[in-house]
C-alpha cells in the first residue's frame, strides 16, 4: 500500500530546524557556563578561601601569643606576694583566642580536605558531559545538514510537481 506524499508547505519542518538551532544554542551555553561556574568555585577555594584561612590562622596564632602574653603580665604583676592575681579577665581571652584559632585551624583544614574533592567532581562532571558537548557541536550540526537535505529535496519536489486540481487532493470524491 504505496500513497504519495501530499506537500503543501515546510513550515513545520522550518519549526523544527529552528527550534534544532535554539536548543543547540541554549545547551551550549548552558553547559558552558555550568563549567565554568565549577572551575568558579573550585579557583575560588583553592586561591582565596586558601589564602584567607591561612592568613587567619597566622593572625589568631598571633592573637593567642598575645593573649598569653597578657595572661603572664598579669600573673607576674604581683605587688603582695602572698596573693596570686586572679587575671580572670586575661584567661577568659586567652580562651576565646584559642578557640578561634582552633576553628582557623579547622576550617584551612575543610578548604585543604575539599581542594581535591572539588576537582574530582569538576572532572567527572566534565567527562559526564562530553557526551552532550560532543553531540551539540557534531550531532546537531549533522542533523542540521539533513534536514536542509530534506527540505531542498521537498522544495525541488514542489517547484517540479504539476498542481493539484481540488479533485486530485488525497481524499476528495473522484
Amino acid at each position: 500500500m504505496n500513497q504519495g506524499m501530499y506537500v503543501q508547505s515546510t513550515a513545520a519542518i522550518d519549526g523544527v530546524r529552528a527550534a534544532l538551532v535554539a536548543f543547540q544554542t541554549e545547551a551550549s551555553q548552558g553547559l558552558a557556563s555550568a563549567l565554568n561556574e565549577a572551575r568558579r568555585f573550585a579557583d575560588w577555594l583553592k586561591h582565596e578561601q586558601l589564602a584567607y584561612w591561612k592568613h587567619e590562622l597566622r593572625r589568631r596564632e598571633e592573637l593567642v601569643a598575645e593573649a598569653k602574653s597578657d595572661l603572664h603580665r598579669c600573673l607576674s604583676a604581683t605587688i603582695d606576694p602572698r596573693r596570686t592575681p586572679s587575671c580572670l579577665q586575661e584567661k577568659k581571652l586567652l580562651a576565646a583566642a584559642k578557640r578561634r584559632l582552633e576553628e582557623a585551624e579547622q576550617k584551612l583544614a575543610a578548604v585543604r580536605r575539599w581542594i581535591p574533592l572539588i576537582d574530582q567532581a569538576i572532572t567527572e562532571f566534565t567527562a559526564r558531559c562530553e557526551p552532550l558537548s560532543t553531540y551539540l557541536t557534531s550531532g546537531v550540526s549533522n542533523s542540521l545538514a539533513e534536514l536542509d537535505r530534506s527540505l531542498a529535496q521537498i522544495a525541488a519536489y514542489l517547484a517540479a510537481a504539476p498542481p493539484r486540481s481540488a479533485s486530485a487532493e488525497p481524499g476528495a470524491p473522484s
